[in-house]
């Protein structure tokens, strides 16, 4: 018995062993092919990608957004590409080293390195292209420099609009480096966003707090709403752990009203 069990343990363990090597084998060629097509150009990345034409976001003014990712052996690459009339203008690709033994993690960090920045720890850091046409803002205001400001405008940050979400209902990422920047300052600017969460988490901004802005500011702002309550999209929403797609211009007369607003 003991003969036989033994048996069955090698054979096991010699098993998982050749999907192991099969996975490193699979990967390190993913990823060799990744950065090949990197250096060649971004038509050639979306192939080894497996881009399809489908299922973007619309993010209003011609904008669009592809939110996926692939996955090989122990691996998965995430991505998300910015469209404008469909054309590519950015992109961000995200991945991570596997948590396997030292050998094979340094055979990853390898591999990855000719691609990615990798820190001490292992942490990945993701790649991103056009990052100044994620950031910038539309049409009709003057681009500021502003690190902080950028992130929020990027739709790379997420484009759920709400403030909970999900089975743990943890505060979208979002919200929470839109509640670290916002003011009254920058509440216009944030309108301009190529991401409609942050064009709608600046409206409900506004609309709780228009005792304190003056005259001017108001105008602005009522002229640019009025802009964006003509350019009819849906927009990605939250609320529970439900997310779906709800009218803009519906969305903003619901903030306009309700009762935090009041």
């Amino acid at each position: 018995m003991t003969i036989v069990a033994f048996g069955i343990w090698n054979f096991s363990f010699s098993q998982k062993t050749e999907v192991k090597k099969y996975h490193v084998r699979i990967d390190t060629l993913f990823i060799s092919q990744l950065t090949k097509a990197y250096n060649t150009s971004t038509e050639k990345l979306l192939e080894v990608l497996e881009v399809k034409n489908e299922n973007r976001e619309n993010l209003g003014f011609g904008y669009q957004l592809k939110q996926s990712g692939i996955g090989k052996g122990s691996l998965s690459v995430r991505y998300n590409i910015l469209y404008y009339n469909n054309e590519v203008i950015a992109y961000e690709l995200d991945t991570y080293i596997p948590n396997k033994s030292n050998r094979i993690k340094k055979i990853y960090r390898t591999k990855l390195s000719g691609l990615f920045e990798i820190d001490q720890d292992d942490k990945v850091k993701p790649l991103v292209h056009g990052i100044s046409n994620a950031t910038d803002p539309l049409d009709g205001i003057e681009k500021r420099n502003d690190s902080a400001l950028d992130e929020v405008m990027n739709p790379f940050s997420g484009i759920l609009y709400g403030n909970r979400c999900g089975y743990g209902m943890r505060v979208l990422h979002i919200r929470n480096i839109f509640k670290a920047i916002i003011s009254n300052e920058n509440c216009e600017y944030l309108l301009y966003s190529k991401n409609p969460a942050t064009r709608l988490m600046a409206i409900e901004y506004y609309y709780n707090h228009l005792d304190e802005f003056n005259q001017d500011q108001q105008e602005a702002i009522k002229l640019r709403i009025e802009k964006l309550k003509r350019n009819p999209m849906l927009t990605k929403v939250c609320s529970g752990c439900m997310a779906g797609g709800q009218l803009t211009g519906k969305l903003i007369m619901d903030l306009k009203t309700s009762d935090n607003n009041k």
